[in-house]
């Protein structure tokens, strides 16, 4: 395990990574033998450890992130990747919305902890069910989180402004959002909500636009979150512009913010972008 403290402290001063080739472990074969290592030992483990540490009191941002960022090591163990670029826009940028597409439960797990080298805090909007399953609820259960049940738009709504203006206000943190919803392997630009854009502009704040790309870990059948893995295609993550929004700016920073995401996807290939 590497030192979280220093990997969070270099990532927050250069806002870029990839890994180091004495990192990189031999390439795995895709199969059924290399979905159930990482399913297990890195997806089920750290959402285990996760759990216990909450249980006892003990899950504080460094621990989030030694759970987190066990993902990553896990992928660069399987001879995958992780690059990360374009994260050093946040420097002193101050408490804002971040907007990013969802594939899948990888990210839901790793990205967030990427955010506390540059915010006092992170909140996290997610499916109200997370927070019901084993192992997860109780490990999300002690961050700042939103839950939303997605079965009445106009409720999910009123709950993000209210409690996201609370914790960018009182506690200066950034409020991540996926605003496709569920989780899909694909991108397609028209269900790619307003409600971060929206919520950015009720509270002041910018919206920056994060592209993921986290196919290596696929949806499973049976469930979700543990799905195929996918050796092929490198973990990215890259941050986009920090933009201000206002009434009358409001759809064209949408439009910025779903435009970064779909050209990104695009250069790097592997996924579909739907225009």
């Amino acid at each position: 395990m590497r030192e979280i403290k220093t990997f969070l402290k270099e990532f927050a001063e250069t806002g870029a990574y990839r890994t180091p080739p004495e990192h990189l472990g031999r390439p795995r074969k895709n199969g059924t033998l290399t979905s159930l290592t990482f399913n297990v030992r890195a997806l089920l483990g750290s959402m285990a450890r996760g759990s216990w540490l909450a249980a006892q009191g003990k899950f504080d941002d460094e621990r989030w992130a030694e759970c987190g960022f066990h993902l990553f090591w896990e992928t660069e163990r399987m001879g995958t990747e992780v690059i990360l670029e374009g994260f050093d826009k946040l420097k002193g940028i101050g408490p804002a919305v971040i907007v990013s597409n969802h594939m899948s439960l990888y990210e839901t797990f790793a990205f967030p902890p990427l955010l506390l080298g540059f915010f006092d805090d992170v909140a996290i909007v997610l499916k109200e069910s997370l927070l019901k399953l084993p192992f997860l609820g109780r490990t999300f259960g002690t961050r700042k989180t939103i839950p939303v049940g997605r079965a009445d738009p106009r409720q999910d709504l009123k709950t993000v402004l209210e409690h996201g203006e609370k914790f960018i206000r009182e506690d200066k943190a950034a409020v991540i959002l996926y605003p496709q919803g569920t989780r899909q392997p694909f991108f397609d630009c028209h269900h790619f909500n307003t409600l971060g854009v929206k919520l950015a502009q009720n509270a002041g704040v910018p919206v920056v636009p994060v592209a993921g790309q986290t196919t290596f870990l696929g949806v499973g059948k049976i469930t979700k979150d543990f799905g195929p893995v996918d050796t092929s295609v490198p973990v990215r993550f890259a941050c986009g512009p920090v933009l201000e929004v206002t009434r009358a700016t409001a759809k064209a920073v949408q439009a910025q913010c779903v435009d970064f995401i779909a050209s990104k996807l695009e250069e790097w290939g592997k996924v579909e972008v739907r225009r």
